[in-house]
């Protein structure tokens, strides 16, 4: 290969060196992949007037080289032309119209100009609605010279709504801004092979640079014609995507969620812009930078979350999102730009960061529902008309640059006072601060917990009406350990240093709580107290030792017989004689208590049917604390002949308690009792009954 077509395969395949870097001995291979890569070989076109071509392209020149700067044609199908030759007038002797000679033949071939197409210029083709395909070509030519378009101009192809399908030559490197922005019929996007700067990933136009691994990837351009609701970055650059270009998904009618990953930094001006079905934008981590009006227009956008890396919202950026209710930042943010949200119909309260110093002109204009904002003091610039069509109140401090504004542009205010919450008692170390309105209440922040230790603030924070200054106090804790032995139960209180402990708030039916501690002593250790528990009634207190009573209902057995809680209360423990656990024994002897699970209860009731129709009983023996025999209890007992009664308290033998027993029966009670007792065992059923004493 001689030097020459060396030179014009290292141009063409290498257009520039910063972005790959190809040995000698691959010169070769890259010369024949540019040269196959062009499409369909050189293009010419002619000019008559040195302005406009044959083919209706416009052009300028410099030197040998044209650049395109319009197009006046019909053509849906587009190709570029890569030369145009120019005949100027003659100038030679001959004026005849024969051939041979020195005649216009010859003055035409001294005076023929050809110009290489080298560039598209800015705004070029912008708004043409005829053009459907468009093709570029380059590469190497049979002569071996480097031919093509390199340069595409800003706006070169914007807003061809028509345009739908492009190639981009192998020699391009460099497309300006927005060069096929709002091309939305835009579906196919190819780039000829060799092109060391432009590559197409799952259709989509993206610009390589040089850097560490694989390198590094812009998004220019995706193609709008594509129905996909969700954007998501292909593999291959999926780790190596670092910037989404200007305009690069301006005009999408499909799109309604973009995840981009966390190494995207920037995202370029209009690049969202009228993607109006665009509801859902996870935003990277790790961005710094988001363009002039790059979701402009983006009218269902509902919610966005700045990362901290944004401290700048620049000038338009959400305007016309119709649908933003809420726009989650943090205190890195600095700057609102000119019509950041300007036609937000949809914000209803807005909290300016608290280290913003600058809101632009009109940034919140026509925000029909915006009915407050706080603006905090360091805002110390704020632009004209930034409230225009929209009836607020700001919530500013007092005496601050905000309370100024809205008082000159006849706005309405409320003052509000600074609260700081800091780590010391210099007020060297901030932790918050917020903006709180006059007699309403600061919300603390949250704080990391300190293992053994509670923290308080130094201060009050509500009902704030002036500046106000906190700082953390933190407090060692001890336990207070609070123990119900009689309910089983135990409480650890956190109590802390200096302070008195407050006990839990237990109950029990009947009955006070007191303590085996006095809890007035300021507390200095850990330590234990014991609940003791004292009657309502008698004023007697629970011994330390005392069992609760087993849950109403409860039954169990003792000896022969089967009883039933009828009564927890722990001062008094009652229950009720049920029946019999082997029915034939001739004696039944109900005393006066009975111990169950360390509890003394006093046997105070016989349930109803409790030995009805039982034959083998003859003798009956019921205890000092029995008050009343339910219905059938003993009836049908044929063989009862001998009842004892040696309670006093009996209130009640209920019907047929004891009829149907031996007709020779026998009661027996104490003197007192015969009168009261005999006529009820007479409404128990026994017709004549004997009662003697006992």
């Amino acid at each position: 290969m001689n030097k020459r077509i060396w030179a014009a395969a290292l141009a063409a395949a290498v257009m520039v060196t910063s972005a790959v870097t190809i040995p000698y001995k691959d010169v070769q291979m890259a010369a024949a992949a540019a040269q196959s890569s062009s499409s369909g070989g050189e293009v010419e076109d002619t000019s008559a007037d040195g302005r406009t071509t044959a083919g209706g392209f416009t052009f300028r020149v410099a030197g040998n080289e044209a650049t395109i700067t319009g197009y006046s044609g019909a053509a849906k199908e587009l190709s570029i032309p890569t030369k145009i030759k120019y005949e100027k007038p003659g100038t030679g002797n001959g004026t005849g119209s024969g051939s041979g000679g020195s005649g216009s033949g010859g003055s035409s071939n001294e005076n023929a100009v050809e110009y290489a197409v080298t560039a598209i210029a800015e705004n070029a083709f912008s708004g043409n609605l005829g053009i459907q395909k468009l093709t570029m070509s380059g590469g190497i030519n049979s002569e071996g010279k480097a031919y093509g378009i390199k340069t595409i101009g800003n706006r070169a192809f914007f807003a061809c709504h028509d345009l739908s399908d492009i190639t981009i030559a192998s020699t391009t490197t460099s497309i300006g801004d927005f060069a096929f922005s709002d091309c939305v019929a835009l579906n196919t996007i190819k780039v000829a092979d060799g092109n060391q700067r432009y590559k197409v990933i799952d259709n989509a136009l993206y610009y390589y640079t040089a850097g560490t691994g694989t390198g590094l990837y812009t998004l220019i351009q995706y193609p709008l014609a594509n129905n996909a609701a969700e954007y998501k970055v292909p593999d291959a650059v999926s780790m190596t995507l670092t910037d989404i270009g200007k305009g690069a998904f301006w005009g999408s009618a499909f799109l309604e969620k973009i995840t981009l990953p966390d190494t995207v930094r920037t995202i370029g001006d209009n690049a969202f812009s009228e993607c109006r079905k665009l509801k859902t934008v996870t935003l990277p981590s790790g961005l710094s930078s988001i363009g002039t009006e790059a979701f402009k227009g983006a009218a269902a956008l509902e919610e966005v979350t700045l990362p901290d890396g944004i401290t700048i919202i620049n000038n338009g950026t959400f305007q016309g999102c119709e649908s933003l209710k809420k726009v989650n930042m943090t205190d890195a943010l600095k700057i609102i730009g000119n019509r950041a949200f300007e036609g937000c119909k949809s914000l209803t309260d807005f909290e300016v960061p608290a280290n913003v110093t600058t809101i632009g002109d009109h940034a919140f204009a026509q925000c029909d529902n915006l009915h407050q904002i706080t603006i905090p003091m360091r805002t110390t610039s704020i632009g004209s008309g930034v409230f225009t069509g929209t009836t607020v109140t700001i919530m500013c401090h007092n005496g601050s640059q905000a309370a100024v504004y809205a008082a000159s542009n006849g706005l309405t205010a409320e003052r509000t006072y600074t609260v700081g919450f800091y780590t010391n008692n210099t007020y060297t170390n901030l932790i918050a601060s917020q903006e709180v309105v006059e007699g309403k209440d600061a919300v603390p922040p949250k704080v990391a917990e300190r293992d053994g230790y509670r923290m308080s603030w130094s201060g009050g924070y509500t009902a704030i009406r002036q500046d106000t200054r906190v700082y953390q106090v933190w407090n060692k804790l001890f336990n207070v350990t609070f123990v119900d032995t009689f309910n089983d139960r135990t409480e650890v209180v956190k109590t802390d240093e200096g302070k008195t402990a407050v006990p839990p708030a237990w109950t029990m039916s009947g009955y006070t709580p007191t303590w085996d501690k006095d809890l007035t002593d300021p507390v200095t250790e850990d330590f234990t107290v014991h609940v003791k528990w004292r009657s309502n009634s008698t004023g007697k207190t629970l011994a330390a030792d005392a069992v609760k009573p087993a849950k109403k209902g409860t039954q169990f057995e003792k000896g022969n017989n089967r009883y039933q809680v009828s009564n927890a209360n722990a001062e008094n423990p009652t229950v009720k004689f049920i029946g019999l656990v082997k029915a034939e024994v001739s004696i039944v002897n109900i005393p006066e208590v009975v111990s169950y699970g360390g509890v003394k209860y006093k046997v105070t009731l016989i349930s109803a049917n409790s030995v009805k129709g039982n034959t083998s009983i003859r003798e009956l023996v019921i205890g000092k604390n029995m008050t009343g025999i339910c219905a059938k209890s003993f009836n049908d007992c044929k063989n009862l002949n001998k009842i004892k009664l040696k309670s006093k308290l009996i209130a009640k033998m209920n019907n047929k308690a004891f009829k149907g027993i031996s007709k020779k029966a026998k009661f027996y009670t104490y003197n007192s009792q015969i009168a009261k007792y005999k006529a009820m065992i007479k409404k128990a059923g026994v017709k004549s009954p004997v009662v003697k004493r006992l």
